[in-house]
């Protein structure tokens, strides 16, 4: 036998092993991805399940309804008593639903669901102020998973921030926050404009403003991940003109001062320790 051939026959061995060595070091990712795709697959179920189109099964926040009248005490007129001349309806208390409060009960740190029509953004949002980044490489059961979970920010409150943070993973798979990516084209935002954001309170809607990259971490960089509660209108406007300074095109939505936002973040792979964010204001319908 030549020395070519020799070479030749040792150069395929090498490459069916490497292939080999390949193959073996996927199985645990494909394993992973598929224990993932069952566990959300499960937890979406769950939410499902859940019908808010009706009040049978529907939680509701413990608010008392109240009859607001233009006085305290009835006014004398002639020594008799006159009746209010305004009332106003009831407040009614907002609806939770099911499908969400039956997840909080699974895992209380589970306190919202968020959902982008026509694309695969359809997760529970976890928190866990205490520990920073609890969920970054953690499922929503607590298991270690390299897509971890969709989690609030720590420096925010989702009751009282005026700026709901929520990180994703970019991942490879297009699952997790890697469509928010594709809002780089305003095309895709034209057609994907609406955020469905449920939560312990009730369910709300917000329209996106802003999708832009930025680097973080740099030292100079635009610390969008550190603003959570305005102080002033003035701080609350610096914001939103950073965010509008870097903003890929102009969406036309307007906001003031006083309406909540919410930023989602993920990695950006354009630059180096990138970060894709799309910015919404929440809406009153």
């Amino acid at each position: 036998m030549s020395m070519r051939k020799i070479l030749s026959i040792g150069l395929v061995l090498v490459s069916i092993g490497g292939i080999a060595v390949s193959a073996i070091n996927l199985i645990p990712y494909l394993r992973e991805e598929a224990q993932s795709a069952s566990l959300y697959a499960e937890l979406a179920a769950i939410h499902a399940a859940g019908d808010d189109s009706h009040t049978d099964g529907i939680i509701v926040t413990p608010m008392a309804t109240t009859t607001v009248t233009n006085a305290e005490e009835r006014d004398q007129v002639d020594g008799e008593a006159s009746l209010p001349d305004e009332t106003s309806e009831p407040t009614l208390p907002p609806v939770i639903h099911s499908g969400l409060l039956a997840l909080h009960e699974k895992n209380p740190d589970c306190v919202a669901w968020i959902t982008i029509e026509g694309t695969v953004i359809d997760y529970p949002v976890m928190y866990r102020p205490g520990q920073k980044n609890y969920y970054l490489h953690r499922d929503f059961n607590g298991n270690h998973a390299s897509a971890g979970a969709l989690f609030i920010a720590e420096n925010c409150d989702p009751d009282d921030s005026d700026n709901v943070i929520i990180y994703g993973h970019h991942m490879n798979s297009g699952k997790m926050f890697a469509a928010l990516n594709k809002y780089k084209k305003q095309s895709f935002y034209e057609e994907h404009k609406r955020i469905v954001f449920e939560t312990l309170h009730g369910s709300e809607a917000y329209e996106i403003m802003f999708a832009f990259t930025t680097p973080v971490y740099t030292g100079h960089d635009f610390a969008y991940y550190a603003f959570s509660k305005a102080n002033s209108a003035e701080e609350y406007d610096a914001y939103i003109s950073a965010c509008r300074e870097r903003a890929l095109y102009d969406t036309g939505v307007t906001e003031q001062y006083g309406d909540k936002l919410l930023t989602l973040s993920t990695c950006e792979y354009s630059q180096k320790n990138g970060r894709m964010v799309v910015v919404a204001r929440k809406i009153n319908e």
